[in-house]
């Protein structure tokens, strides 16, 4: 068994109370802070995709120790959870603003939306950040044998951490070196130099390595998903889930799983519904940027999507559920006939795979990454993406067979099950340790 550190933005657990909060109510100074001690009410589990992956792997991965380092402004220094010790970046206001415009205006141009022209005072702040985070996965050099970086957020770890110690990035979001203007493409391509392995998420991510020319050794893994985790609902949850959202027994549902962003373009799926005989559920709230980084793009977009709905006079068709806690969301997918993934880009989307492992079929964009898994017709479909006529279309098509496509999108789901991804991460690992000298 190896030690690991985790590092990504995103934390496992989020906070509702800041820290000093939590020392005025339960007086506790012993670092770090025991989180089973703490009410219910005072934190949130993070239902984010990396997040679930990176526990998930813990669970089954066996790691003699697990460290991660998280941004967390106003949270405790450290928690402990279970097993897992959470460590916390703060950041100054001014900081945080300035760190959130540069990881933003990559995450922009990667997704297509716009160019980001970039200012010093972003990139210092990123670059604060990415020092700051260093800083404290180092001081766990002595017993730590791998440093596993997740996503754009921390691309300039590899090169501090660098020749000290293994490090691992996976990428998640698109590479797409074509869509890049050319600055952030080469700060892209030359970060990656610093890390021993690079994990992308999709075969497309992977030929546009190639053709880009980066100088790294690179792997592909498909982004995975806990099944165990993922209990079936009984007949009454299902009914009080569909109760609750005015989900009557001979409707077609649709399900969309997303953030309230303009990535993931829940107005072409509201569109579609023009012509869809149905009933579309947006499932999501805003994002630990929009919630924690004050950057909140959230309920300015609900607003839009909320105002096109009345425009188009949908209200009868489209449902808002906000955030949904995790027993109900399950209770959704089986009330589902259709899991939909509308995003115009998308570096993966494990919501399709959510999807087929409650035996739902998934109609996707063709620029989700998980397009590559969808065999059209037999396990869900592919629309072209922004296109929200022939979503509609394919929305149709996948409500005339959805128990056979169902049946198909739960084998599917085994190449995106944590099991089979562990066994290609403990092969990039093992290779990432092998120039090192076990202290």
């Amino acid at each position: 068994m190896s030690s690991i550190a985790i590092n990504s933005q995103t934390p496992p657990i989020r906070f509702d109370v800041n820290y000093r909060e939590i020392l005025e109510r339960y007086d506790a100074r012993d670092l770090p802070l025991d989180v089973s001690k703490l009410e219910p009410s005072d934190y949130t589990l993070t239902v984010g995709g990396v997040a679930k992956m990176m526990l998930g792997m813990i669970s089954k991965g066996r790691f003699s120790r697990v460290r991660w380092v998280s941004l967390g402004p106003g949270y405790p220094p450290s928690v402990k959870m279970g097993e897992v010790e959470v460590h916390f970046i703060d950041l100054d206001p001014s900081t945080l603003r300035h760190y959130t415009n540069f990881k933003e205006g990559l995450y922009n141009e990667a997704h297509g939306v716009r160019r980001y022209d970039m200012s010093p005072k972003d990139y210092i702040a990123y670059a604060t950040y990415n020092w700051m985070s260093s800083q404290k996965l180092l001081e766990f050099y002595d017993d730590t044998d791998l440093y596993f970086i997740n996503d754009f957020q921390q691309l300039l770890i590899g090169g501090i951490i660098g020749p000290s110690a293994p490090t691992v990035l996976w990428y998640h979001i698109p590479v797409a070196v074509e869509r890049l203007s050319p600055k952030i493409r080469d700060f892209l391509l030359k970060s990656f130099e610093g890390f021993d392995e690079v994990i992308v998420s999709t075969k497309r991510d992977l030929e546009s390595l190639v053709r880009a020319g980066a100088r790294v050794k690179a792997r592909q893994v498909y982004p995975f998903i806990d099944v165990d985790q993922m209990t079936t609902p009984n007949r009454a949850e299902v009914d009080e889930v569909s109760a609750k959202f005015n989900l009557k027994p001979d409707d077609k549902v649709i399900v969309v799983v997303g953030r309230m962003d303009p990535i993931k373009s829940q107005d072409v799926a509201i569109k579609a519904m023009n012509k869809v005989e149905g009933k579309l559920v947006l499932v999501g709230n805003g994002s630990f940027t929009s919630k924690s980084l004050g950057y909140n793009k959230a309920s300015s977009w609900a607003s839009k999507l909320k105002a096109l709905v009345r425009e188009l006079k949908l209200e009868d068709k489209v449902i808002f559920t906000g955030y949904v806690e995790d027993h109900q969301l399950n209770a959704l997918y089986q009330r589902a006939d259709v899991v939909l993934l509308p995003s115009n880009v998308e570096g993966f989307g494990l919501v399709a795979c959510e999807g087929w492992a409650y035996e739902k079929p998934a109609v996707v964009s063709s620029g989700a990454g998980v397009s590559e898994l969808v065999l059209e017709g037999v396990n869900g479909y592919v629309f072209r993406a922004g296109d929200h006529e022939e979503l509609a279309r394919k929305l149709e098509l996948a409500f005339k067979d959805p128990d056979r496509m169902g049946k198909v999108g739960k084998e599917t789901v085994r190449k995106c099950s944590v099991e089979a991804a562990l066994e290609r991460l403990k092969e990039v690992f093992s290779d990432a340790m092998a120039g090192y000298v076990k202290r």
